[in-house]
């Protein structure tokens, strides 16, 4: 069977540690490493320039370099190399450093084994391999479909705890990239963990759709760039319309939007909704070829209930959309509540 090569750069002044911690290695079945062994911080950068390593042992004290300097100069060099720190004493406070600064483990010398210092070292390689791939994840995010969406909303879910990269990744995968506002899949998330809150406390969740009138003509009208930047005004006002912050705006498709309401009655809702449609009146924007208004318009169906353990939110929400279907239906620019 053939061993896995592990291209090895070890950066070690003391030639003993660097001797024990070669023999350390030579003795691993499943893997080969193959070792390079540099005394000093500058033959360590040039090694680096010269040729690739699979990873970097280094312990933090040289002649040319000490502290977490040479960590911080390394990986300028390479930045996407795993560094496992060796040191020959134990100091909690540098390791933390250390690894808040990018070294994958600290590990002190007398007291690693060679299983700990090969599985180390597995980890740390292994580690960088899945951080790259988040990190191609998050470069495409922007131009992923819905699809992608869910999936990165998934992978971020799993992982979000082990890096704050993935704290990052995770909004953008939750965020409508056109207006700014939460996306359908933030919304399906929020909505099923108030819903169970609804339940559990036997409270009111109300739901508010608005629709932007006759959008498609505006969209016909002044062009699809113009389009999306009255798309992302009237999210903004919605959203500053919306006063508690445990409530949501989300764009659910479209020029449709939503609004989730916990804990808040159908009359409380229907106020928010007048809300609604007062601020976007004040943005004035133009609409020359509205059937209904020279000046864009939005329609609004409200719904709401105090949810049992047999009931769905899908239900709340198509009968706040067939409310929207009833303003749409009897004019637009209005507001209609549900019949339910």
């Amino acid at each position: 069977m053939t061993r896995k090569q592990i291209k090895t750069l070890l950066v070690e002044n003391n030639k003993r540690d660097a001797f024990l911690l070669r023999k350390k290695l030579v003795k691993t079945e499943e893997v080969q490493f193959n070792l390079t062994h540099a005394e000093r911080l500058e033959t360590a950068v040039s090694f680096l320039h010269q040729e690739s390593f699979d990873i970097v042992l280094l312990d933090l004290s040289l002649p040319d370099s000490k502290g977490l300097e040479t960590l911080l100069t390394l990986e300028k060099i390479a930045p996407n190399l795993p560094i496992v720190l060796l040191t020959g004493f134990k100091d909690e406070i540098i390791a933390l450093k250390a690894v808040r600064q990018g070294a994958q483990d600290y590990l002190v010398k007398e007291q690693t084994t060679t299983d700990v210092l090969v599985r180390s070292i597995n980890y740390a390689i292994e580690r960088m391999h899945y951080l790259e791939k988040i990190s191609q994840s998050e470069e495409r995010l922007q131009k992923v479909n819905q699809q992608l969406e869910r999936q990165v909303k998934n992978f971020t879910f799993q992982l979000e705890h082990q890096n704050k990269e993935l704290k990052k990744l995770f909004l953008l995968a939750t965020t409508d990239r056109v207006t700014g506002i939460a996306n359908r899949y933030r919304l399906e998330d929020f909505l099923e963990r108030e819903w169970g809150n609804a339940i559990r406390n036997q409270i009111d969740i109300s739901i508010i759709m608005v629709d932007i009138d006759y959008f498609k003509s505006y969209n016909d009208t002044y062009g699809h760039l113009e389009g999306d930047r009255c798309l992302k005004k009237v999210a903004q006002t919605i959203d500053m319309t919306i006063k508690r912050s445990k409530d949501l705006v989300a764009r659910y498709g479209g020029e449709e939007f939503i609004v989730i309401l916990p804990n808040v009655e159908l009359a409380g809702a229907t106020r928010v909704a007048k809300n609604i449609q007062a601020e976007i009146n004040v943005l004035n924007i133009p609409h020359i070829n509205s059937l209904i208004s020279d000046r864009l318009t939005v329609s609004l169906g409200v719904a709401s209930t105090i949810p049992t353990i047999n009931s769905a939110a899908s239900a709340l929400i198509t009968a706040a959309d067939q409310a929207l279907y009833r303003a749409k239906k009897q004019g637009r620019d209005r507001i209609k509540i549900s019949q339910k």
